[in-house]
């Protein structure tokens, strides 16, 4: 992966988050994501299996903290190796606080679309 398309992943796949067109969203869910693609949350044990589970997922994400309560996500660090991206974010306040923290570890098919994400919140 180089660097350019690392950058890329990363501002696809937060854009799979935080766009707020919903329909642009599930676009970028379309395109970036395998069909089958799976999310990983910790610490709450949650696993999101499929396309249309994920759109639910990150539109719940984006409808509650985006929109509800005026939060931001913004990437502070990325790392690649191999098929696997680390993508570090932090979840901002309106005033630019940073309110929350975690790690998306992202692993790619050979075609390159997400297969697997291993979310990782509340790491410094």
């Amino acid at each position: 992966m180089t660097s350019a398309d690392l950058t890329d992943l990363a501002r696809d796949y937060l854009q799979t988050w935080a766009d707020p067109d919903p329909a642009r969203r599930r676009t970028a869910i379309d395109e970036l994501w395998a069909p089958d693609g799976r999310l990983v949350i910790s610490p709450i044990g949650l696993v999101v299996e499929g396309v249309d589970a994920i759109d639910a997922h990150t539109t719940r994400v984006h409808d509650e903290n985006i929109d509800g309560r005026g939060m931001s996500f913004t990437y502070d660090q990325h790392a690649e190796a191999g098929d696997a991206a680390l993508l570090r974010w932090s979840m901002r306040a309106p005033d630019g606080t940073a309110v929350g923290r975690g790690v998306d570890v992202v692993f790619r098919d050979e075609d390159g679309r997400v297969r697997t994400v291993y979310m990782f919140m509340g790491v410094d």
